[in-house]
């Protein structure tokens, strides 16, 4: 496996590092459900508090 000190050196042409931030912190929950049932219900709940964007996944 190789290691950091493997890689080659970068293109001189190469932008860099960004300037500022390159990404903002973000907070979350996961919560695995038994069936589809308790994913709505947990739903429900969760929007009810408003204030979060939700998203529900399926896997």
């Amino acid at each position: 496996m190789a290691g950091k000190t493997d890689l080659p050196p970068l293109d001189p042409k190469c932008p860099g590092v960004p300037k500022g931030r390159r990404y903002r912190e973000q907070y979350g929950v996961i919560a695995v459900c038994p069936d589809e049932a308790s994913q709505r219900s947990l739903y429900e709940g969760l929007k009810a508090l408003q204030g979060a964007k939700l998203k529900v996944v399926v896997t």
